[in-house]
C-alpha cells in the first residue's frame, strides 16, 4: 500500500475520534424535546429549493415550503443572485423566512471552489468571496464547498485542503462554517470518505462534510461509515430515495433519477439509525432534482413529499 492511501485511510477512519467545536446550525436548530414535525421526526426537514421548478421565484419558494411544514429550506447561490437582481434584499427576504417559522442551514453554493490547485483557486477567490457574501445576508449557517467539475484527472486531496481551508478563512468574516460535498461523477471526490479525508487533511478547526443517500448508493459507500462521524461534524443530511431501475454508477446526470422517499430501493432508514445513535440533530434536506416532480402542482407535490418523508423518518 502506498504511504499515501495509508494516510488517506487512516486519517479517514479516524473521524469519530475528532473533537469538533459545537457548529452554529446545531445550537440554532435543536430544540430540547429534539422533536420535529409534532414528534413524527427527529430531526428538522428542510427543502432543498431546487426541487422546485426554476419557473418559480425564492420567494415564492419559502412561502411554499413554510406552508407544506417544512421547518428550513436549502437554497442555492443562482436563486439569491437572481432576488438580488430583482431588486430585492436578501437580508429582508431572511427576515421573512423567519417570519414564517423557517430557517436556512445552508446554501448550495460555493462553486469550483474546491479548487485542484492554488492558481485556479487565486483566480476565483473574489467571486467565492461574493458567494459568501450573499449566503450570509440570507441568514444560513453554512456553506456548501463544491469542486470543479468536467476533470478528468482525480482531484488531489492536499491541494483540495488547503483550498477548503482558505475558503473557511474567508468564511469566518460571515460567520460561516463551511461544509464539503461529494460527488458520484467526480474522480477523487466519488465518496464520502474522501470528503472526510479532505477535511481533516484540511487542519480546519470546524472541517464538516455533507453526507448524500443518493451519492452514497450511487458508489455502493455503505451507511455504516456514518456511525464512525462525530455528529459536529455533518453540516447537512441530503436525502433522497432511487428509482428501482437505476443502477450504482459513477455517470453524470442521474439526479433525475433522485424519487420520494420510500418510493424507490435504498433503505432510507439504514442510512437514518446511525443518525439517530450519534446523536446529530442538524437537517435532513429532501433533494429532487427530478424533472418530473418540477412539473407537477407545487402545493399538492410538497404536501405528499413532507408526508413520505415524515414516514420514514418516524421509522427511526
Amino acid at each position: 500500500m502506498q504511504r499515501r492511501d495509508f494516510l488517506k485511510s487512516t486519517l479517514a477512519a479516524s473521524a469519530a475520534s475528532m473533537s469538533l467545536a459545537s457548529c452554529n446550525s446545531i445550537q440554532k436548530t435543536t430544540r430540547p424535546s429534539q422533536s420535529w414535525q409534532s414528534g413524527r421526526s427527529s430531526w428538522p426537514i428542510c427543502l432543498d429549493t431546487a426541487t422546485l421548478s426554476g419557473k418559480i421565484s425564492l420567494e415564492e419558494k419559502v412561502e411554499l415550503a413554510a406552508a407544506a411544514g417544512f421547518d428550513a429550506i436549502e437554497p442555492w447561490d443562482r436563486e439569491l443572485k437572481a432576488h438580488e437582481e430583482s431588486g430585492k434584499s436578501l437580508k429582508d427576504l431572511n427576515r421573512k423566512i423567519k417570519d414564517l417559522g423557517l430557517f436556512v442551514p445552508s446554501v448550495i453554493g460555493v462553486w469550483g471552489s474546491l479548487a485542484p490547485d492554488k492558481q485556479t483557486f487565486e483566480n476565483e477567490r473574489d467571486q467565492h468571496r461574493e458567494r459568501l457574501r450573499m449566503i450570509s445576508d440570507v441568514g444560513a449557517s453554512h456553506a456548501q464547498i463544491i469542486p470543479k467539475f468536467d476533470r478528468t484527472e482525480s482531484l488531489n486531496h492536499y491541494n483540495a485542503a488547503w483550498a477548503y481551508a482558505e475558503v473557511c478563512k474567508m468564511a469566518k468574516d460571515y460567520h460561516l462554517d463551511p461544509g464539503i460535498i461529494f460527488l458520484n461523477f467526480v474522480p477523487g471526490l466519488e465518496k464520502l470518505a474522501d470528503a472526510v479525508h479532505i477535511a481533516l487533511l484540511s487542519g480546519v478547526e470546524k472541517s464538516q462534510v455533507i453526507p448524500d443517500t443518493f451519492h452514497m448508493f450511487l458508489t455502493g459507500e455503505s451507511p455504516v461509515g456514518l456511525e464512525r462521524l462525530n455528529p459536529e461534524m455533518i453540516t447537512i443530511f441530503q436525502f433522497a430515495d432511487a428509482a428501482k431501475s437505476l443502477k450504482p454508477s459513477n455517470a453524470k446526470g442521474l439526479d433525475k433519477h433522485r424519487v420520494l422517499p420510500g418510493d424507490g430501493q435504498i433503505d432510507l432508514v439504514s442510512y437514518l439509525k446511525p443518525l439517530k445513535d450519534i446523536n446529530y440533530k442538524g437537517c435532513i434536506s429532501l433533494e429532487l432534482y427530478n424533472p418530473e416532480y418540477r412539473k407537477r402542482e407545487p402545493k399538492a407535490f410538497l404536501a405528499e413529499a413532507i408526508e413520505k418523508t415524515r414516514a420514514v423518518l418516524e421509522k427511526v
